[in-house]
């Protein structure tokens, strides 16, 4: 495999910073408030510099999104999915703190596209494929939960996905809609609430009754 060329390596890094300068400029203005004239302007470069790497705002916006996502994903992967057992939930929580506090404006420009995939074939095509990767996620966390139980789901396993991804996305815009939310007493809250969820998706050890489809 042939390694980049220096101007292909220049384009690539120049494409990162835009996308980081958009980042925040639109997770702290949304995107209504946004035009490609103030990034270009934020990030010091021309509009036709700008319209050189991104075709249009949602272009880039969907750019920003996946840089963002990639990365949230990438973590539950690596800290919760894919991690031991032992302390999965407790990852778990760690990784929502980060994403309600360091990651905050990033997250609220994830439901700024939600709505706007409303309205833009676009961005219904990738919320879709995000929210189908997050799912998938969860599904894992709920086979590896099966297994080590050596129980069986209390409702099929899309039921409880959905259920469980409904309860995490709902922690996140209740924070959102709420600027004056202290994260430590949303995560708090969610740490009462969550393991109960759990516990009464499984059956309990011994239980021969077979699970509701």
């Amino acid at each position: 495999m042939s390694r980049p060329s220096l101007s292909q390596t220049k384009a690539e890094t120049k494409r990162a910073f835009l996308i980081e300068q958009a980042t925040l400029c639109l997770s702290q203005k949304g995107y209504a408030h946004v035009s490609l004239r103030d990034i270009a302007k934020e990030s010091g470069v021309s509009l036709g510099i700008l319209h050189y790497y991104f075709a249009s705002k949602e272009d880039l916006l969907l750019a920003v999104i996946s840089r963002y996502k990639e990365g949230f994903i990438a973590e539950l992967e690596r800290e919760v999915v894919e991690a031991p057992l032992e302390r999965w939930m407790d990852s778990l929580y760690s990784v929502l703190h980060r994403s309600l506090t360091r990651d905050r404006d990033q997250h609220r420009l994830w439901y700024d596209l939600q709505v706007q995939a409303m309205y833009v074939p676009a961005f219904y095509e990738q919320v879709s494929e995000i929210r189908a990767r997050l799912h998938s996620l969860i599904a894992q966390m709920l086979e590896r939960l099966s297994d080590a139980k050596h129980s069986s789901l209390t409702v099929g396993k899309e039921a409880a996905t959905a259920l469980l991804y409904s309860l995490i996305d709902g922690l996140f815009l209740q924070s959102m809609l709420s600027e004056a939310s202290d994260s430590k007493d949303v995560i708090s809250h969610f740490e009462q609430t969550f393991p109960l969820v759990i516990q009464s998706l499984f059956l309990p050890k011994g239980d021969s009754h077979s699970s509701i489809r």
